[in-house]
């Protein structure tokens, strides 16, 4: 179903609204909160959560494009799931995500950046400059949290080229940060 209606039916109240976000999102929301939360039983109530937030938010807002805003719906709620979970605990292979790209941002880490959507907006100029294969490698790594195992396997590449290629993308985006005025604290 195309988003505009599924939008609509979210607009008129109808059930058949979270049965259409299900078919048409369900599989890469669940995948999301895995990638997050690491248990599928999790992945699976987060994902529910997800649509109940959607159905909560839709209306008054009205999303186009809608595939964004329902997977940063479910990501951003994958999130605070994990962080309630494990409050102090780092055990998620998000967080080995994470902290990989902590290395090449400024400040000690992502929350202590001052500006938050400037960055956003400097790491999209950024990722522009990048060729398509690279972007993608990005964002399903330090947006969608999937294993290098999983990107490597989707793109028929040897893991071992997957991890030269994010840790020079990572080297890449230190400079240009450097470049557009970001410093780090040593």
């Amino acid at each position: 179903m195309e988003d505009k209606k599924i939008i609509k039916l979210l607009f008129a109240r109808a059930e058949s609204a979270i049965t259409e976000l299900a078919a048409r999102f369900g599989k890469q929301l669940q995948r999301i909160a895995y990638n997050i939360l690491g248990n599928p039983l999790d992945a699976e109530e987060c994902t529910n959560d997800t649509y109940l937030a959607l159905w909560n938010a839709i209306p008054p807002v009205s999303p186009d494009p809608l595939a964004p805003y329902v997977y940063r719906t479910g990501r951003n709620t994958a999130l605070k799931r994990l962080h309630r979970d494990t409050a102090k605990k780092r055990d998620s292979r998000y967080d080995v995500s994470l902290e990989e790209l902590n290395e090449c941002l400024p400040g000690e880490t992502m929350e202590q950046t001052v500006d938050a959507r400037e960055l956003g907006r400097t790491m999209d100029r950024f990722l522009d400059t990048k060729s398509k294969e690279s972007r993608y490698i990005f964002v399903r790594r330090y947006w969608f949290g999937d294993s290098v195992a999983d990107i490597a396997k989707e793109l028929k590449l040897k893991e071992n080229a997957v991890y030269v290629r994010l840790n020079r993308i990572r080297s890449s985006l230190k400079e240009y940060l450097l470049k557009e005025g970001y410093h780090y604290e040593a």
